[in-house]
């Protein structure tokens, strides 16, 4: 049984999506990038799947050098409007549930660490036993390694859990298991061509998706 469990924050936590997509809407003229509608979301999420983040960026105009500079300016929107964003419905019970059977929760997450803890603090999420910060797109196996080596974790004694298909392979390289939440950004259809070791859909299930690894 795994005994710690990583969370990423973004679309696993705390339930941002609908704020993103406005905000990227907001500065799609500025990046010169095609705007997105939620009803389109299932169409990128099956072309992630089948095609990969690259050519599903592209199909919306959005390309790779261009990326990172869109990724800071809508996470710099995004610290100022987290009044807006809120816990997915049954998240902080999962939690509780994780706490109360004696496994020892964390966050990494690419936002600012004061403002991921002002955000669970304001919702009362059970108290995580670290939260890290890492500024990385694509480099997230590196910061678990680190997480890891830090508090001196056990790889087989560790699960991460994420909604993207990066957070699957990065858990891989990493040499960790991996569960997949169905209500973040890449939705189930998403993470079919990465699929993690279990697929959760509701909150409620986490326990038992952690208990079954």
């Amino acid at each position: 049984m795994k005994q710690v469990v990583i969370f990423d924050f973004d679309g696993t936590l705390a339930n941002s999506i609908s704020l993103a997509l406005r905000l990227y809407n907001e500065h799609a003229d500025q990046f010169k990038v095609q705007r997105v509608t939620e009803d389109e979301l299932p169409a990128l999420r099956k072309m992630v799947r089948e095609k990969g983040y690259a050519k599903s960026l592209k199909s919306k105009g959005v390309f790779l050098p261009r990326l990172p500079a869109m990724v800071l300016t809508i996470a710099r929107e995004m610290r100022n409007h987290m009044s807006e964003v809120k816990p997915y419905t049954g998240i902080i019970k999962a939690l509780q549930d994780l706490k109360a059977q004696g496994f020892r929760i964390g966050v990494l997450t690419s936002n600012q660490e004061p403002i991921v803890r002002e955000f669970l603090e304001t919702h009362q999420y059970p108290l995580f036993d670290f939260i890290v910060s890492e500024k990385t797109l694509f480099g997230k196996e590196k910061a678990l390694k680190k997480i890891m080596k830090k508090f001196s974790l056990d790889p087989s004694s560790v699960v991460y859990v994420g909604d993207e298909p990066r957070d699957i392979s990065a858990s891989r390289k990493a040499g960790i298991s991996v569960i997949g939440v169905s209500w973040g950004l890449a939705g189930e259809d998403g993470l079919g061509k990465t699929p993690p070791d279990v697929i959760v859909h509701k909150p409620k299930e986490l326990v038992a998706a952690v208990k079954s690894l």
